[in-house]
């Protein structure tokens, strides 16, 4: 699926002229969240989203309208989503937004090609945006947060956003589930990286949907998952004791998610094996486990969808 960079990178190799929209801050029920973005080119093509509705087609409208007088002016417009404020957008879902528009022309092209073979690469970039223009550059850090706003005033702004950005999920344990959990995250956007102890597992060389594939001794695992709130953690081996090692290894590493799945009666024993190991129930506090949302799932699939599910809480909350 084309995303907005490549669509915008197209048009501007074909000579037309394009207005980025960008959600830079948004507050509650807002619909469109920091981050979004819309490309409107001067043919009329459009590509993404800064939350839809009359507001996005006014918004839509105004670009149009830029373009056709040949505008060029970097700025950001306030939408409030409700009742008849001065900077209202027509809405009534509540909530406010921020979107900064951006003239792009074909003299960016050398821009955008960075920002899409960073991508391609599976780079990370930082764009910046400010009322004096924009910037994009190549980063070699692991970034914690992808985007960052300061608004003085409607004259003095700027945001950045981490570009090829992706928050890291670990599967512990190549089986079925394993295999099932990779393909639903690879496809929600995650970096997946899966890891077994065992040679020559099937299910992991075939394994198609995982960024980076391990096998490794389980008594190093803590070696490989990296601390920080982009990092999830899930175990599942194809073993009791192993999950429990592997518990013991990670219960203490600073990561935003970690589950282990198993009935209620195995995380149970491991609780009891490891609180005489010396582990505290405030430790346990941040384990998710038995692993996943309550919705009777049996199957491999289902069990994914479930963990999803309760991970995407995780990451969207705090």
């Amino acid at each position: 699926m084309m995303n907005i960079w490549n669509f915008i990178e197209g048009k501007l190799n074909e000579k037309k002229p394009i207005y980025l929209m960008v959600v830079i801050e948004s507050n509650g029920s807002s619909p469109g969240k920091q981050g979004f973005s819309m490309a409107v080119c001067g043919d009329g093509d459009l590509h993404g989203s800064i939350g839809g509705g009359s507001m996005e087609f006014n918004l839509v409208e105004n670009c149009k309208k830029m373009l056709s007088n040949k505008e060029s002016l970097i700025f950001i417009k306030k939408q409030v989503h409700k009742g008849n404020a001065s900077e209202g957008s027509g809405m009534v879902c509540s909530g406010e937004q921020t979107v900064a528009f951006i003239p792009l022309t074909p003299s960016d092209i050398q821009n955008l090609v960075s920002i899409t073979s960073c991508l391609s690469n599976k780079e990370n970039g930082i764009l910046e945006i400010s009322e004096s223009g924009y910037n994009f550059s190549l980063s070699d850090k692991n970034p914690e947060i992808q985007y960052h706003c300061s608004i003085t005033n409607k004259e003095k702004w700027k945001f950045s956003e981490v570009i090829g950005y992706r928050s890291t999920i670990y599967i512990i344990g190549a089986g079925h589930v394993g295999f099932a959990v990779s393909k639903l995250f690879s496809q929600i956007g995650f970096k997946v990286i899966l890891i077994d102890n065992r040679p020559d597992l099937e299910m992991l060389t075939d394994n198609l949907f995982a960024d980076v594939k391990l096998v490794i001794d389980y008594k190093k695992i803590g070696d490989y998952i990296l601390e920080g709130n982009s990092s999830y953690v899930i175990i599942m081996t194809n073993n009791h004791t192993h999950d429990k090692d592997v518990l013991s290894l990670l219960l203490r590493k600073k990561v935003k998610y970690l589950g282990m799945m198993g009935s209620k009666e195995k995380v149970a024993s491991i609780k009891k094996q490891l609180r005489i190991g010396g582990f505290t129930n405030n430790e346990f506090s941040h384990l998710h486990a038995p692993i996943g949302i309550s919705i009777k799932s049996e199957t491999p699939d289902e069990i994914a969808v479930s963990i999803a599910a309760e991970i995407i809480r995780v990451k969207n909350t705090n």
